[in-house]
């Protein structure tokens, strides 16, 4: 779990945590983290528009995924979605597209990511 001041999200359960990360892409290459003291520690490309993230905690439920969007200005038709995220274990599978083709971010696409996560077994 994670140990550091959070200012409470009012939800019906406890504990409930809101957490963001900016990630920016740089062609063929890994996409950077571009803040300090990011929720998101490392996003390695493992092939052409697919990512495998690492969360720096470890939470024991995903409450809801509520976003992953390219801000304006990124390559036309470019989004992003979870294949798989687990964050008990810490990591996530990312993939990019436009249409139905992977595709890697330009330099200077930037992905902004908001999830809500349990962080307590209260109230599960």
């Amino acid at each position: 779990m994670a140990h550091r001041t959070y200012y409470p999200v009012d939800t019906r359960k406890s504990e409930c945590k809101l957490l963001t990360a900016k990630l920016v892409g740089a062609g063929a290459s890994d996409m950077t983290i571009p803040e300090t003291g990011s929720e998101i520690v490392s996003c390695t490309r493992t092939g052409a528009g697919v990512f495998s993230i690492v969360f720096r905690d470890s939470y024991p439920e995903l409450k809801c995924l509520l976003g992953a969007h390219f801000a304006p200005r990124a390559t036309d038709g470019l989004r992003a979605a979870f294949s798989a995220i687990d964050v008990a274990a810490k990591t996530a599978t990312l993939q990019v597209e436009v249409n139905t083709t992977d595709t890697d971010p330009a330099a200077g696409d930037t992905l902004h990511i908001s999830w809500l996560v349990r962080n307590s077994g209260r109230n599960a």
